[in-house]
């Protein structure tokens, strides 16, 4: 080895002597040396000096590979020896070191790597871990093996180096090592705390820094200036800001790691300008930028977290520690006196940490868990770490170990954690690469593998931005951010021999880091050494899915479902945001305006991401489409199931579950399963109960459930006609008695082997007596009370019974063909079972009201003297019980004393009627009218019915041709009994139909204003008269300001109730008012033609009169209501009352009957003002009687709505006006009755 020299301007020269004593005599040495002092390149060299006659190999550590080499090749030049040789350095994708090389620089990684096969470092006796400061996971690692392979090599001699350190520490971990201090900057540092506070709320650390730039620029005229921000984007804001306020004679660059190598260059070139860098931590310490004399620093810096709770890559801005910051500060004076301005108060530099936390406390601890067990190194919570980590961060790396199929539930290494070990991989891509062995897709995964292991190559220039994005879009998959890294590779050119031209080439008019892409081959080779057996056989080439697959294998825990646009649901119920730069970020569409449009929907409902890291939101990056099913099978070892909703399924003949798969609290999966996977009791008994006992359609063919069938119906069929609850009994003892003796079984398949397996020991093991199902018990009922068929109508109807509380059909049901539908009344229904008279004569004497039942008591007696003597016949049930207990018990009851819903639906036969072509039920219920609608709705008719149409049907008539119209016709005979058809009118079009209905009530439903119109048509010409005469009535004989026409008389009666009328619907409602009163029969039927003239002959005699009265009611109506409206004193409540009387649709609303009455309800409202004004407190008290029956309308049926109003107007004359007399009877009593 030549001679060895120091440079003699380097701080650590005059300190040689010392450090070469402390190297002999120390087996470990703590050196602290400041940026610039040297000790990178000339600690190897004293080692050497110190060391001379030792055989082993000096290895130098670098945390970075540029440093590696660069220090190699100084070294090389200054110990004047060919690089290489002598010197080398050593790396991830090359070695270029030899037999002869004493001193070997590496990077951290590379030591970490030889352990694995030298675990004793035999090659090396003096290991140098340069730049210790950074605490990377690699650093901390080997700083813990060393502790305790220093005690089994004694000759081995370890030195540690770093610019800041918290040297105690270090020294304290190697039993108290020496420590040297080396002074490392030039020139003196300037330290300025400028905090940001000038007053104004969004004053930021960015305009801080830019007016420390520019009076850095003013105060001196030479000398670069260098920024430190926390990220990419604040730089640019700041290089923004700068170029718009400085001028031509300076220039801005921008540095951070991601940026291209070209424009990295340009820092270290520098031109006649004075400069301004702005760069992010990377030029702390790894990086010297010349020139420098100003440092900015904001104090900030973007720092990755693991979050091993939520398994979450964090990279917030925080506050750099001290040790940071004064790594900042010494980029300055290296060259001339230093200023350090720092953006924010000593006292706040004061309070920071001391150091930068450790990566191995704030990283995923999967790899070096995973190392351990490989290398034997024991267990991670055992190993002299400087600062362990936490035992969160522990348990999350063996957590996603586990989740990669790489260790076991008791941590030990499983087959395939072994095969991990050995990649030199981070685990997760080896898992995807493992994975790839299987799916047979690895030429594809170790393209992508090796890509996801280097940045991204891809560079977006700050000039060219949308230039670099539209070359970038050739690559984009539109569902696979990991397939655009394979199209990338797949369209860059192979390398030609040693010439990279075309791959250069390619690279620029693609915009990607021609440095990277070469990264990207090298690892790839690599990772295609460790797989060389595997490419030896051709496969075809894998698609997305498979490649989707292998990536999934090791991702399992960035799984996500989406729920809306660009925002998914993550692992721990975390919301995540698909990373704008993805590209399947789904932007809103610009419409023509360039507005947003609708989004487009590509977007796949479940995604794996590469990474989530959580930046200004919780991102998801480097994401593609899954199939969830994917997961369930990948993941199973992570998956937990829940299960709910047990079911029998009668199309498989299975009792079913419905098992949800989750993982990580996604639900991935959901499907019906055999229920007895999971609970082979339960499920036993659920098709016991689904299959032998409640379904009546199952297809088991079985000797034993025929015969026990038929035997339960047996018993159930007596049991159901006297509604007695032991149904359920005899259900519960077939159940006991198969669960007794059914085991395993929850599918008709398993029912017929484990049948099959038992029948020739116990052909009848299975067949039930009826000793067992009954216990003894007497189950016989008299077929007299409880019929199989009743006689309605003549004609024999079948009657079923069931006991099926709050069921449709529970309790009786009598088939009804559609032709009796209509002739079958309340009573005949309601009385066909003599079973239930009893009851349900008890039921309705218990709900008469109060007054009325306290006359029948006792109640039961009663109730069996009717159920013995009572025959409500063809009558309406309710009427006809009435009337019943009228006649016998002399108590006065009426139809309407019953509320509504007064019985319990088993005491209310149902009705289901039958097609009589068909056999089908068409319409079912326990209400007749309902009934009787349905099947007119339906118009299900017989041939009878249609034959006789033609017959008796006639159409578009306009007078009274068809002579006279029998009341009803028989259609048909039904048993002996006759089927009633019923003609009625019909208005339709304005000509009139004769039509056959099935009931009465049809027919008249549309006869009288059939009949109107042929009146009208008979006597055109002697009702043409009639509305001239309306419209020019004559004149009041009220006082000269009264109105002098009906028509002003009914326009002023429409005031203040309603808004006057247009004179022409007063004449019409007076028009409409006249006919509708004259021109009807009474009663409608029958349909005679004598009937019919007489009352056309009626109304020609009649109208004049009709008219004349209609006329001067009127007037006099008007005459009191004005003089009422004319009294300056009235009782409260007077306008509402003649509202009430004279609304604006009066002629409308009030039946000719009743007009005549207006005028004396009038003057006894005038005689109530007249005794109020005398005694207000006594028209008080009377009005208390009126207002008891306030709200009548929702007490009293519709039915009786119009009675229920003129009885409360002749309610009021009596009250307040008993002189006038009333028109009927009427009492509080009275109107008691009409209340429900």
């Amino acid at each position: 080895m030549p001679e060895i020299r120091y440079p003699a301007d380097l701080p650590i020269t005059p300190r040689r002597g010392e450090i070469i004593a402390a190297i002999r005599q120390n087996q470990v040495v703590i050196l602290a040396g400041e940026t610039g002092s040297g000790k990178t390149t000339q600690l190897p060299k004293m080692c050497l000096e110190a060391l001379h006659d030792v055989r082993g190999m000096i290895g130098c550590t670098q945390p970075r590979r540029v440093a590696a080499m660069s220090v190699s090749k100084r070294v090389a030049e200054e110990i004047n020896v060919p690089w290489g040789r002598e010197v080398g350095c050593k790396m991830r994708f090359s070695d270029d070191t030899s037999r002869d090389t004493r001193i070997k620089f590496m990077t951290d990684g590379i030591l970490l790597a030889e352990i694995q096969s030298d675990p004793m470092l035999r090659a090396y006796s003096v290991l140098i871990l340069d730049e210790a400061h950074e605490r990377s996971l690699n650093i901390d690692f080997l700083l813990g093996y060393l502790v305790g392979l220093l005690k089994k090599r004694p000759d081995l001699k370890l030195l540690v180096t770093s610019a800041t350190i918290d040297t105690e520490a270090f020294s304290a971990a190697f039993g108290g090592a020496p420590i040297i201090e080396v002074s490392g900057r030039l020139y003196p540092v300037d330290i300025r705390y400028l905090p940001l506070d000038n007053g104004e709320d969004d004053y930021g650390f960015i305009d801080g820094a830019v007016a420390a730039v520019e009076n850095a620029l003013i105060e001196t005229d030479d000398g670069d200036v260098l920024v430190f921000m926390p990220t990419e984007r604040d730089i640019r804001d700041t290089r923004d800001l700068l170029d718009g306020r400085l001028g031509s004679e300076f220039e801005v660059l921008a540095l951070y790691g991601r940026m291209a190598s070209t424009e990295q260059q340009r820092i270290f070139a520098p031109g006649r300008k004075r400069r301004v860098v702005i760069a992010t931590n990377v030029a702390e310490t790894s990086i010297t930028i010349p020139r420098i004399r100003y440092v900015v620093d904001t104090g900030l810096a973007r720092i990755s977290r693991y979050n091993p709770r939520t398994r979450t890559k964090r990279l917030p801005v925080e506050a750099v520690s001290q040790s940071s910051a004064n790594q900042r500060a010494g980029r300055a004076g290296r060259v001339q006196d230093g200023i350090c301005i720092r953006l924010y108060s000593q006292e706040d530099f004061e309070k920071r940490d001391r150091f930068t936390m450790p990566e191995i406390q704030r990283a995923n601890l999967a790899e070096v868990i995973l190392r351990m067990k490989a290398f034997k190194l024991g267990e991670i919570e055992d190993f002299p770490f400087i600062n362990p980590p936490v035992s969160a961060a522990i348990r999350a790396g063996y957590d996603l170990l586990h989740e990669l199929g790489s260790l076991n539930e008791t941590h030990e290494l499983t087959p395939l954690g072994r095969e991990l070990a050995r990649l030199p991989l981070d685990p997760t891509l080896g898992r995807m690469l493992l994975q790839a062995r299987i799916e047979k897709a690895l030429p594809e995964m170790l393209i992508i593998a090796a890509g996801l292991s280097i940045p991204d190559p891809r560079e977006r220039p700050e000039e060219k931005r949308e230039l670099a994005n539209a070359a970038h879009k050739a690559f984009a998959a539109p569902e696979s951010d990991f397939i655009t890294l394979l199209k990338i590779w797949n369209a860059s050119p192979e390398p030609a021999g040693k010439s990279r031209n075309a791959l250069r080439k390619f690279c620029k008019q693609n915009f990607l880091s021609f440095t990277r892409m070469q990264e990207w081959r090298d690892v790839w080779n690599q990772l295609c050494d460790s797989f060389s057996n595997d490419l030896r056989t051709p496969t075809p080439p894998a698609n997305d899915d498979t490649i989707h697959r292998c990536i999934l294998a090791a991702q399992l825990g960035h799984i996500a479902m989406k729920e809306e646009r660009n925002l998914y649901k993550a692992a721990g119920n975390r919301e995540v945001t698909v990373f704008p730069g993805s590209n399947l970020y789904e932007r809103r569409e610009k419409n023509s305006k360039g507005k947003s449009g609708q989004d487009k929907g590509r977007q796949p409902p479940w995604i794996v991401a590469g990474e989530i890291v959580h930046t200004s939101q919780l991102f998801v990056r480097t994401i593609a489409k899954i199939d969830p099913n994917w997961v369930a099978e990948l993941g199973a070892h992570l998956c937990t199931h829940k299960y709910s909703e047990p079911h029998w399924n009668l199309k498989s003949g299975r009792v079913l579950v419905t098992q949800r798969t989750l993982i990580h609290g996604l639900e991935v999966k959901r499907q019906h399963i055999d229920f007895l996977k999971v609970d082979p009791v339960a499920a036993t008994q659920m098709f016991i109960r689904a299959a032998l006992i409640d379904s009546q359609d199952v297809p088991i063919t079985l000797r034993f459930y025929a015969h026990n069938n038929q035997l339960r119906q047996k018993i159930e069929t007596m049991l159901t006609r006297v509604r007695s609850n032991r149904v359920y009994a005899i259900e519960e003892r077939l159940f006991r008695f198969y669960d007794e003796r059914i085991k395993n079984v929850s599918s008709i398949h398993d029912l017929n082997r484990f049948v099959k397996e038992h029948l020739d020991e116990q052909p009848n093991f299975l067949c039930a007596t009826e000793e067992e199902l009954t216990a003894g018990e007497d189950f016989e009922c008299d077929l007299q009370l409880f019929p199989d068929k009743v006689s309605l109508a003549n004609t024999a109807l079948p009657v079923t019974y069931n006991y099926k509380p709050g069921e449709e059909n529970d309790g009786v049901t009598v088939q009804v063909p559609a032709q009796l539908a209509g002739h079958l009344s309340s009573g005949q229904i309601q009385w066909m079972v003599p079973g239930i008279r009893e009851e349900l004569a008890n039921v309705m004497l218990r709900a008469l009201p109060k007054v009325i039942r306290r006359q029948l008591m006792p109640i039961d007696p009663k109730a069996r003297e009717i159920a013995a003597a009572f025959d409500p016949g063809r009558d309406d049930f309710l009427a006809a019980l009435a009337d019943f207990i009228t006649r016998r018990y002399r108590i006065n009851v009426r139809a309407e004393d019953w509320p509504p819903q007064s019985l319990p639906a088993h005491l209310q036969p149902r009705v289901e009627v039958l097609d009589p072509k068909k056999n089908t039920v068409i319409a079912a219920s326990r209400d007749l009218d309902t009934i009787r609608s349905s099947v007119q709705k339906q118009d299900v008719r017989s041939d009878a019915w249609e034959k006789l149409l033609p017959r008796v049907e006639r159409f578009a008539l306009k007078s009274w041709s068809f002579g006279d119209l029998p009341e009803s016709i028989v259609v048909e005979e039904l048993n002996g009994t006759p089927i009633h058809g019923y003609l009625g009118l019909v208005l339709r079009d304005g000509e009139i139909d004769v039509r056959l209905f099935r009931t009465q009530a049809e027919a008249a439903r549309g006869t009288p204003t059939a009949i109107r119109r042929l009146a009208e048509n008979t006597l055109s010409k002697d009702l043409a008269w009639l509305p001239k005469e309306l419209r020019s009535i004559g004149a009041s004989n009220a006082k000269p300001q009264q109105p002098a026409s009906f028509q002003a008389a009914l326009s002023q009666l429409a005031a203040p109730a309603a808004a006057a009328l247009p004179a022409s619907n007063l004449a019409q409602q007076a028009h409409e008012h006249i006919l509708a009163h004259m021109l009807r029969l009474q009663p409608v039927f029958p349909l005679t033609e004598k009937r019919f003239f007489a009352l056309c002959e009626t109304v020609r005699r009649e109208l004049p009169a009709v008219t004349h009265r209609v006329k001067t009611l009127f007037t006099q109506i008007h005459d009191q209501r004005a003089k009422l409206l004319a009294s300056t004193k009235r009782y409260p409540g007077l306008e509402h009352d003649l509202a009430r009387l004279i609304p604006a649709d009066l002629l409308a609303t009030t039946p000719h009957e009743q007009l005549q009455h207006l005028p004396r309800y009038l003057k006894a409202i005038q005689v109530r003002n007249e005794r109020y004004l005398a005694n207000p407190a006594k028209d008080a008290d009377k009005a208390l009687l009126i207002s008891d029956f306030d709200g009548w309308q929702s007490h009293v049926p519709k039915s009786q709505h119009e009675t229920f109003r003129w009885m409360m107007e002749e309610y009021r004359v009596q009250v307040f006006a008993q002189e006038l007399g009333t028109a009927q009877p009427v009492s509080v009593k009275r109107l008691e009755a009409l209340w429900v």
